[in-house]
Parts: structure tokens; C-alpha cells; sequence
């Protein structure tokens, strides 16, 4: 025996008794014994775990996507909010107090541009009600539009992401 080496035995595995399945942790072989009934979890190959990854991500990003459109949404209605409360303010109060003065400084710096849109020269709160309500329709208008648009590429992402990942039992 000079260049052999002695084998070790090894000592036979026990077989699973009658109504029992071995290896249910899903390593082939080495583990628990389970009842026949319960399910094995299903290994998911190399293709499938880029398939979920891929999914995910493009799952993520229309999250994203959607979390922007919301932000856009939330602004649109808080500069909506400003202008009608400047309206209003002019409208119904006389005076100029630091406050609405304020409020009415902010509301012109988004409604600047629509005014001399409309002109009545005897009555000057007409004139900043009527062009400063058409700035409010158009921020209205035009932010609910980018709000939806940018929102349906956000609900593509995710329902990309709920067909194409792979269901593991």
C-alpha cells in the first residue's frame, strides 16, 4: 500500500419513509423531509432572473415616471390655487395689505404673461380677473394634459413590469 490511498466509507443515507419526499429546501438531495402533499420551490434559472431584473427596473423607472407626473400635478394646482386667491383678493378686498400684496406679487409672476390679453381701460379689476383667468386655464389645461401624458408612460412601466416578470411559486 505504498502509493494508495484508503477510501473512507461512508455510511448509507437513510431512505425517506413511506408518505415522505427528501431535499424539499430545494438543494437535490440534502435537507428536511417533508410529506409527499408540500410543494417544492421552484428554482428560477439564469434567464428568468434577468427577465425578473429586467422587469424590475423598467418597473422602477415608470414608478419614477409616475411619482413626476403626480409632482407636476401637485404644481399645477398650487399655482391654480395662488391665482385664484389673487384674483379673489383683489377682487373682494380694497386693500393692499403686505399680505395680499404678496400673494398678488407671486400670482403675477405666473400670470404676468396673459395680462393685456384682455383690455378695459375704465375698469382695471375686470381687466387682471379676465387675463389672469385665462393664464388659470391654461396652467389648468396644459398641466392635467402633461400630468396624463407623462402618468400613461409611468402605467406602461409598471404593467410591463406586472406581465413580463416570472411568477415563482
Amino acid at each position: 500500500m505504498s502509493g494508495l490511498r484508503r477510501r473512507r466509507r461512508i455510511a448509507p443515507r437513510e431512505a425517506p419513509l413511506a408518505g415522505e419526499r427528501e431535499g424539499a429546501d430545494g438543494r437535490g438531495g440534502a435537507g428536511r423531509v417533508e410529506p409527499l402533499g408540500a410543494q417544492r420551490p421552484r428554482r428560477v434559472g439564469s434567464a428568468q432572473r434577468g427577465r425578473n431584473a429586467g422587469a424590475a427596473a423598467v418597473g422602477a423607472v415608470g414608478s419614477g415616471i409616475l411619482l413626476i407626473s403626480r409632482l407636476i400635478l401637485t404644481v399645477t394646482l398650487l399655482i391654480a390655487l395662488l391665482i385664484v386667491a389673487a384674483i379673489l383678493l383683489r377682487d373682494l378686498l380694497a386693500g393692499s395689505g403686505s399680505g395680499v400684496k404678496a400673494i398678488h406679487d407671486a400670482a403675477n409672476f405666473f400670470a404676468g404673461w396673459a395680462n393685456g390679453l384682455y383690455t378695459d381701460p375704465p375698469h382695471f379689476k375686470r381687466e387682471i380677473t379676465v387675463n389672469w383667468g385665462i393664464a388659470l386655464l391654461a396652467y389648468l389645461i396644459v398641466g392635467t394634459v402633461l400630468a396624463r401624458v407623462i402618468g400613461r408612460i409611468g402605467r406602461k412601466g409598471r404593467r410591463f413590469e406586472d406581465r413580463h416578470r416570472v411568477a415563482v411559486r
